[in-house]
């Protein structure tokens, strides 16, 4: 199997123009706002198959680091998707927290760039977006990516199927994996998981371009979460986290102090006798008609 740019063009197109059509028939903007930018990605790779393998062309190079930086601001859209399969009130509480450590998350990747011998180096060969050089090459059938990244975490613990990582990856897999887990939308992580990592694993075993097809899965990932039968399978409306905010919002059982400390109505005799004379004097002094 071999892709190419023209592929990838047509691809963008399709992705474009479903993000288009989506948007126009009134569908939530949590599902074609992701589509779109994952088709900008598609536009991307198509425009670096025109300087493909030429390492010292400043085209090839900037499409490289632009490809890294799209990357580092993905967390934002994978949410925005994955929060849609909340329930509404679930995601209005959560989501300023949630974009916020998404921007955490984009600027522990964005770190990774940042050149400084005190930080050392990647592991070359073994870690994925990581080279000597920038550069976008041939993989095994996609571009494959390389930056000279620093050394913050690089193979400090094992990551995804045998891959190395550093501090990039694993911010990218907590902020768009572990956290949609722990605020309910597990479903969808596990459908995420399936079309986007796990498939590209099957697909090449080269660690800088798995990134890349991994990217190249995302939009018919979306199309099929927007346009497929599986989308109603995906809302989760039960979590444990649900049934805590629930018990913490329900009305607390009165108290036996809070029954005891009620004013006391109870009517005494006394009370009824002077309520009794206070109505035969008011009875009393009723003007006589006779």
């Amino acid at each position: 199997m071999c892709w190419s740019g023209e592929a990838s063009a047509v691809l963008a197109t399709v992705g474009i123009t479903a993000t288009v059509y989506i948007a126009k028939t009134g569908d939530s903007k949590e599902l074609w706002i992701p589509l779109g930018y994952f088709s900008l990605m598609e536009v991307l790779q198509a425009a670096i198959y025109v300087f493909i393998n030429d390492c010292g062309s400043p085209w090839n190079q900037a499409l490289t680091h632009l490809g890294y930086v799209h990357i580092a601001f993905q967390p934002f859209f994978a949410n925005m998707v994955t929060m849609y399969f909340v329930p509404e009130k679930v995601r209005r509480r959560i989501q300023r927290p949630v974009y916020v450590i998404c921007g955490v998350a984009t600027v522990l990747i964005l770190a990774k760039m940042i050149p400084a011998a005190s930080l050392g180096m990647c592991h070359v060969g073994t870690e994925g977006y990581c080279g000597p050089i920038a550069c976008s090459f041939s993989g095994l059938w996609h571009i494959a990516w390389q930056l000279p990244l620093n050394g913050l975490l690089s193979g400090s613990v094992p990551f995804l199927f045998g891959f190395e990582s550093g501090l990039h990856g694993y911010a990218y897999v907590l902020a768009v994996f572990l956290m949609p887990v722990i605020y309910g939308s597990w479903r969808f992580v596990g459908f995420h998981f399936l079309m986007g990592p796990f498939i590209s694993y099957l697909t090449t075993n080269n660690p800088n371009e798995f990134i890349a097809v991994w990217c190249l899965y995302s939009i018919a990932l979306c199309l099929a979460v927007i346009k497929s039968p599986v989308r109603r399978y995906l809302h989760v409306t039960s979590w444990l986290f649900y049934e805590q905010a629930r018990a913490r919002l329900r009305p607390a059982p009165p108290t036996m102090a809070a029954v005891n400390s009620e004013p006391d109505t109870t009517v005494t005799e006394g009370d009824a006798v002077g309520l009794g004379g206070s109505a035969a004097h008011s009875r009393n002094t009723q003007p006589s008609s006779i």
